[in-house]
């Protein structure tokens, strides 16, 4: 499948000279750590071959634009790669409803169900709730006034390596 990646020049260095790319922790914001860590979780149940331990890299299926202003700092050297990764390797959610992950939020059908949730958060089974990042049908067809209208555009991806076969096309460019 044809996906996208963006990577700092200096990760695309080392994957030129080792061959491979992989996610690190040191790259993953300590207050995301734990919603990283159930993203590996999944990616255990749902990418064969997967080994719980390495940090994922995320791709996209839409091509980033190399002049949006929010994929690095300014001034900051990128590539945006160009891959093919079998879809097997991939494990696809929804771009918005992961920001629920990241903030230890439920992912609720409606306003009545983000109530039940206000009134006792304590007892709330949020991370039960994170599954329906990976279910389309569920987004496309959920209340339009609660979700707004399911864009196909920004499914994200994570995959557990990247490899040179794996590369395309590269595409420099310098954050602004």
């Amino acid at each position: 499948m044809r996906v996208y990646t963006v990577q700092r020049i200096e990760a695309y260095k080392e994957m030129q000279e080792k061959g491979i790319l992989e996610g690190k922790e040191e790259f993953a914001w300590d207050y995301f750590r734990n919603p990283y860590k159930w993203m590996m979780k999944q990616m255990s149940k749902r990418i064969q071959g997967y080994d719980g331990f390495t940090y994922p890299i995320w791709i996209w299926k839409r091509r980033p634009n190399r002049n949006e202003k929010a994929l690095f700092n300014k001034g900051t050297r990128g590539v945006i790669l160009k891959l093919e990764i079998p879809d097997d390797q991939i494990l696809w959610s929804d771009f918005s409803l992961w920001h629920s992950v990241l903030n230890n939020s439920p992912v609720v059908d409606n306003e009545q169900q983000w109530k039940e949730y206000l009134k006792d958060k304590e007892n709330y089974p949020v991370e039960e709730t994170w599954e329906k990042i990976f279910d389309f049908e569920y987004l496309r067809n959920g209340d339009k006034d609660w979700f707004g209208v399911f864009n196909e555009e920004w499914i994200q991806g994570v995959t557990p390596r990247i490899t040179m076969n794996h590369v395309k096309k590269v595409t420099r460019f310098i954050a602004k």
